[in-house]
């Protein structure tokens, strides 16, 4: 029995009357369309290769229903068993997603700006390390050379203050005013030698350790700036 447009849309509508109305009003565009696209003079061709009203409502069910498709606004895509109906192989391509943005990066005049720096940049980076490098050891050195004088000094000083102590201890019998003079002197020069080995300690103790960690500090920037230099 043939059918028109108007019956069989009218028909497919009644069939679908239980589904969700978003759903049978997309179907209903789609396959109102998809007749309307053969042409008036084909519409007979087209409504014989969709087959009935109930097998089309049963392809729309079908991917609803059993999940073995979907049925989007470019038509229903049916995943499962082929079919001959030509509606039920449609498959709207996918639309490709849209590339990522691209990273944003140094623009090539910056690259050769920060290569420009590093050039000319180096070298003085390098020498005033290399210079501070050279006091730091300097003081160092001259640090170490006031260690050995403080403990030598203090030595001499506490020793001879030692020897005076006893010499006037000695002499006290002989010459009061000798032997305590001599006594005096004995304690001032053990007091200022004592006075020098405590500051060696102190500089030994505090001062040179500091010295050093901040030189062996300066060495590591130096070094890294150097490999930095020969990459570049």
């Amino acid at each position: 029995m043939k059918m028109s447009k108007w019956e069989f849309m009218h028909r497919l509508e009644e069939l679908l009357s239980d589904i969700a109305p978003g759903e049978r009003e997309e179907a209903l565009k789609y396959y109102g369309d998809y007749i309307t696209d053969g042409g008036t003079d084909n519409e007979t061709e087209v409504l014989k290769a969709l087959g009935t009203p109930e097998q089309v409502a049963a392809i729309v069910r079908d991917g609803l229903e059993g999940k073995s498709g979907e049925f989007t606004e470019a038509g229903f895509i049916n995943h499962g068993a082929k079919s001959d109906n030509p509606v039920a192989q449609y498959q709207e391509p996918a639309a490709s997603a849209p590339p990522p943005p691209p990273k944003k990066g140094l623009s090539g005049g910056m690259i050769a700006l920060i290569v420009i720096l590093c050039i000319f940049g180096s070298p003085v980076i390098i020498g005033l390390g290399t210079g501070l490098f050279g006091l730091l050891v300097g003081l160092l050195a001259a640090l170490f050379a006031l260690i050995v004088a403080f403990g030598v000094t203090g030595l001499a000083l506490l020793g001879s203050g030692i020897v005076l102590v006893f010499v006037g201890l000695f002499r006290i019998f002989m010459g009061p005013l000798t032997g305590f003079a001599l006594i005096s002197a004995g304690l001032i020069m053990s007091g200022l030698g004592l006075l020098f080995l405590t500051l060696l300690v102190l500089i030994a103790g505090k001062l040179l350790p500091w010295m050093i960690k901040g030189i062996g500090k300066l060495c590591g920037k130096v070094f890294k700036s150097k490999k930095g230099a020969q990459h570049e």
